[in-house]
């Protein structure tokens, strides 16, 4: 299991994987390789696999889930016997003040609860997450973005199933059109990105230019993964945001969430730094200081 982190405690501690066995044998078994690379990275696979868990049958499995990730439950906004669905409590919306977000405008935020890694690009010549590499035109499919964050800061924020799965702006500001870049879906889970080649690459995502007040333009991309496919955004259009309102959320699955910053803008903070050097995530919540402003 991958080792993370976690910033509130002070100390890492392993992380629980939903269904470990089963992406075990879709990753790393020859025939589950197959059926992974031949069939479940079809869209109408996420699709119809999607559909399964928004049927009311899919309740049963909110109660093991709930157990097996110790979910704070008295953070979620709703009552459990009001989900009708798997997919409903997935989304679930979070009480107001159950999260915090940082308003000192020198500080950078997360835009979600999730595992987080930053890599210096002037470093490296393409992203490393796991053990696996890929490179930033791959990933952005545009020459002119690529050179211009080539020498930045990226921040990858990986969902894991248990976390709140709503993302929010970090900062005040505008965007324009969200942008789709079509591609197949995998699995963002550590022992995918372990094993598939250019995973990232290849999968299905959305990239944003925030124009930010206090942290310049800001790539913003969130990446689809095995079984889900699905990402709302709010405002797919023009539209000026404020800082820790929500952009969107992911539908069943586990997701990731990549920021590409300029150099000269921003510096991590040092301890989500030093963990990432050695390739471990930081747990970090939703609207807390990933960052300082330059």
């Amino acid at each position: 299991m991958p080792v993370l982190f976690n910033r509130s405690k002070g100390k890492t501690e392993q992380e629980v994987s939903f269904h470990q066995d089963g992406l075990s044998f879709l990753y790393h078994n020859f025939f589950g390789k197959a059926i992974t690379q031949s069939i479940l990275i079809r869209h109408f696979i996420s699709v119809w696999y999607g559909r399964r868990m928004k049927k009311p049958a899919s309740k049963k499995r909110i109660s093991e889930f709930i157990e097996q990730y110790a979910v704070d439950v008295s953070q979620i906004k709703f009552p459990l016997n009001t989900y009708t669905s798997f997919n409903d409590f997935f989304i679930r919306e979070l009480k107001e003040g159950a999260r915090s977000v940082d308003q000192n405008p020198d500080h950078l935020v997360s835009p979600a609860d999730a595992r987080l890694l930053v890599f210096d690009l002037s470093e490296e010549n393409s992203l490393p997450i796991k053990g696996y590499w890929y490179s930033l035109y791959q990933l952005l499919k545009d020459k002119s973005l690529e050179q211009e964050y080539a020498n930045g800061w990226c921040y990858v924020y990986r969902l894991a199933p248990s976390d709140y799965h709503r993302f929010h702006y970090i900062d005040d500001g505008s965007h324009e059109k969200v942008k789709r870049i079509k591609g197949v879906l995998n699995s963002v889970n550590p022992i995918a990105l372990s094993s598939v080649k250019h995973l990232l690459g290849r999968n299905y995502r959305e990239l944003t230019l925030l124009r930010t007040k206090n942290f310049g333009d800001v790539i913003q991309l969130e990446v689809g993964a095995l079984l889900v496919g699905k990402i709302i955004q709010k405002h797919r259009d023009k539209f000026e945001f404020r800082r820790g309102e929500e952009k969107g959320w992911f539908e069943y699955g586990g997701s990731t969430i990549i920021q590409l910053f300029h150099k000269d803008i921003i510096i991590p903070d040092a301890d989500i730094l030093e963990f990432s050097r050695k390739k471990i995530e930081t747990v970090v919540k939703m609207g807390e200081k990933t960052g300082l402003k330059k």
